[in-house]
């Protein structure tokens, strides 16, 4: 069961670190938090590993921590990889945590309770988003089934997110001595 102060409390500390986020960019985050990575690891989940991390600059985005909680009950995280490349860290290591959490599958009520919590935030004045939005993914998820999204272009433009998610207990398996900063 998902603790609705918890997930506003994730919430808040994500829009802390990432003021530009909008709406989708929160979905994505409930999403992964409770959904985890199943959905990107398809026969070519390798191949765009290898290729983002080769992409990426490991010296830009100082600023991102290496791991990032991104649910309520800390068991689902992001590494993000430029600070895992500058580390010196094997992509196989990361690669073989995101197979380990693949086979992990969220409740969809865990999604439902958070995106509830996120729009109490935004109806208190806590957090500001786009409204329209709002609507438009709260009413997808009331016509559809819950499904993975984008980040939305302006997060993108600003933060260039390359990170994958793995279930905590595997990043610890595949990162020598990393501690979850609270």
């Amino acid at each position: 069961m998902v603790d609705s102060e918890r997930v506003k409390g994730l919430i808040e500390e994500h829009f802390m670190r990432r003021p530009l986020m909008r709406a989708t960019d929160v979905y994505k985050l409930l999403y992964q938090g409770v959904f985890g990575v199943g959905h990107i690891m398809g026969e070519e989940a390798w191949e765009r590993l290898q290729e983002e991390a080769g992409r990426i600059d490991p010296e830009d985005h100082l600023w991102e921590p290496l791991i990032e909680v991104v649910s309520a009950d800390e068991s689902m995280v992001r590494v993000n990889l430029r600070p895992f490349l500058r580390r010196g860290l094997p992509l196989d290591r990361l690669f073989k945590a995101m197979n380990e959490t693949a086979v992990w599958e969220g409740v969809a009520e865990n999604f439902l309770r958070g995106w509830r919590a996120f729009n109490e935030l935004v109806e208190a004045g806590i957090i500001a988003v786009d409204k329209g939005e709002l609507e438009r993914l709260s009413r997808e998820l009331d016509e559809n089934e819950i499904r993975p999204h984008h980040h939305s272009e302006a997060y993108r433009d600003a933060y260039y997110p390359a990170y994958r998610v793995v279930r905590w207990d595997k990043a610890k398996d595949a990162i020598p001595d990393i501690e979850l900063k609270k």
